[in-house]
This record gives structure tokens, C-alpha cells and sequence, in this order.
């Protein structure tokens, strides 16, 4: 008999949202020119930017929190937006009643 999983995420999303986690870390990590751990505070939340009311109000959202990247961030901003397009936010798990 199949073990029954008890969080309700879908194990498809999650894994999307972990493929595009990593690829925003190693981005950042070219437009800051250093390594992950000497990488300045910059916290670029997925579900707030699915939040945002359209594309025009996520590229502002990200361009605001990357202020301080001395890189052009266009061709990052335009490729993230265009991978979260179509994701959904992550809500947090469900519990069961019992």
C-alpha cells in the first residue's frame, strides 16, 4: 500500500519553485560578482511578485531590490518574469482534521 503524503503542496510546483530559487541565487551571484555567501541582503520573494497586479508592477518591485546592483539587471528581470509567469503562489500547508 502507497504511504499517504500529509502536506498538500504539489510536489510539481515545489520543484519548479526550487529549479527557479537556485537560478535566481546563481544570477545574483553574476550580478554582484561574488559568491552566495558574500552576497549582499537581497531577498527577492516569488509570491510577493505573483501578488503584484501585472508584469509592469514585478519588474518595479525587482528593480527596487536590486537598487544597489552596480550590473545591468534588465535581461535578469525580463527572464525571471517571464519563468514565474504561469506559477502559482504556495500556500501554506493544510492540516487535517482530526
Amino acid at each position: 500500500q502507497q504511504g499517504k503524503v500529509t502536506v498538500k503542496y504539489d510536489r510539481k510546483e515545489l520543484r519548479k519553485r526550487l529549479v527557479l530559487e537556485e537560478w535566481i541565487v546563481e544570477q545574483l551571484g553574476q550580478l554582484y560578482g561574488c559568491e552566495e555567501e558574500e552576497m549582499p541582503e537581497v531577498e527577492i520573494d516569488i509570491d510577493d511578485l505573483l501578488d503584484a497586479a501585472n508584469e509592469e508592477e514585478r519588474a518595479l518591485k525587482l528593480q527596487e531590490t536590486l537598487v544597489d546592483c552596480y550590473k545591468p539587471t534588465e535581461e535578469f528581470i525580463k527572464e525571471l518574469l517571464t519563468r514565474i509567469r504561469g506559477m502559482r503562489k504556495l500556500s501554506p500547508p493544510q492540516k487535517k482534521s482530526i
